[in-house]
Formats: C-alpha cells, structure tokens, sequence
C-alpha cells in the first residue's frame, strides 16, 4: 500500500523529469510557429486579395476611359461620291521655291560669257553605234550613242538602282499631279555618253545635258538618232561644263 505522500514524492519526481520538461517545451515552440504562420499567411493572403481588387478596379477604369475616348470621336460618314485631293501648284516659273541660305545672284563674268545655246544639226560619225538597255534590268527601254556599244548593258547593269529610283520619283510625282500636272524639268552635269538623260527623256522629261569632253559628247548627240522623235526632242545637249568657275578653259581647267 502507497501512502498519499509518497505519490506525491513520486508525482513531484516525475514533473520534474528533464525529459518531460524538453517534450513541453518543443510543444509550447510547435503551437508559437503554427501560430505564427497562420498569420503569415492569412496577411499574405489578404494583401494578395487586395492587390487582385485594385488590378480589377484599374482595368474597369482603362476600358471606361478607351469608351469614353471612342464616344468623343467624331464618326466618319461614307462619302458616296468621293472627290479626288486638290492637287499642288504645278512647278513652273509661276512657283518658285528659293532657299534663303542659298546665293543665287549671278555674277558679272558669268552675265558677260555668251549666252549657252544647245546643239542643233552634227555629222554623223560611223564609229558611233546604237547601245541598247536590258529591258528585264531597266525599264523602259532606251538607246545611247556609244563607241562600245558592246559594253553598255554591262555599265548599266552597275547603275540599276538608280535607274530603278529615279522611275519611282518621275511616277511619283506624275501621280501626284496627275494628267496634265508639270513635272518640271531635269538637268544632266557631266552627262557622259547620257544614260540618264535618255532614260529621263524615255520618262517623259525634258531633259537639259551638259557634257564637255568631245568623244562622249558626240556620243550623246548621237543618242538622237537612235531613239524614238518624241523621246530626242526631250533632249538639249550643251557643249558646255558646268563648274564653280566662270570662264572658258579646258578639261584641265586651264
């Protein structure tokens, strides 16, 4: 038989067993961290839910502000009977556009040269032949004069992008001023044997040469001969250059 005090003695021995006291207090940390990440994450999760809120309520204020944007617009009616644009002032000598920051006053020696008149009738030289542009490279096709005529598809196939922009801006600008609108006028410095100039001249420009040195000028006179009327009576070929100085002297400058 076990007397009350000694149950007590052996209740009082058992409490204090440093086993038992580790369990309890592994179990009070267990219960503090639940706690606290119970916490945790109810605060996450209600910021969570006020962020998704504010994103909503945003988006609400965007699509508010694109019908409100849309409302104020003024609606277009259909036209059925739609009226071209005006078109530009045609260039000519009526408008001129000047640049101020350019000097465009003609000197006294320049005034007291002869006046430039362009070639009329020349002899035909024999040595002088048709070259014909590749129509699948260049378009519309053209003749120049050449005394190697051989060559000129192969140096004209070197200059194939700029023939192709220079048919983009005469068509343009064509469109642009529509039937009857001047497109103005084209000016060829150091033309050479006059690839540009009958190709712009075939684009129906009138075109205005100036080429100094005498074998190329007489091919490009030549040029003439070998294309349709309507494409040679576009082109004005001076034996003239075109530089800085005014006066008269050689190729050399002398």
């Amino acid at each position: 038989m076990v007397s009350l005090s000694s149950a007590k003695k052996r209740g009082v021995a058992s409490i204090g067993n440093p086993s038992t006291i580790l369990g309890i207090t592994l179990l009070a940390f267990t219960l503090l961290f639940l706690l606290f990440a119970t916490n945790t994450f109810q605060s996450h999760r209600e910021e969570a839910a006020i962020a998704h809120e504010a994103a909503l309520l945003r988006k609400q204020e965007l699509q508010q502000q694109q019908q409100q944007q849309q409302q104020q617009k003024p609606r277009v009616q259909p036209n059925n009977n739609p009226q071209p644009p005006p078109r530009p002032p045609p260039s000519s000598s009526q408008t001129t556009i000047i640049d101020p920051s350019t000097h465009y006053q003609v000197d006294e020696t320049c005034t007291a040269l002869p006046p430039l008149r362009e070639s009329g009738t020349f002899f035909l030289d024999t040595r002088i032949r048709p070259g014909i542009s590749t129509p699948d490279v260049i378009s519309p096709s053209f003749r120049v004069g050449s005394y190697y005529p051989d060559k000129v598809q192969y140096h004209m196939a070197g200059d194939a992008a700029n023939f192709y922009l220079i048919k983009r801006l005469v068509y343009d600008r064509k469109q642009l001023l529509g039937d009857g609108g001047d497109i103005g006028i084209s000016i060829d410095i150091g033309a050479n044997q006059g690839f540009y100039t009958y190709y712009l001249a075939t684009l129906g420009l009138p075109v205005h040469s100036f080429e100094i040195y005498e074998p190329n000028y007489k091919a490009l006179l030549h040029g003439k001969e070998f294309n349709p009327r309507e494409v040679s009576e576009r082109v004005h070929v001076y034996a003239v250059g075109i530089g800085e100085r005014n006066g008269r002297f050689d190729m050399k400058g002398e």
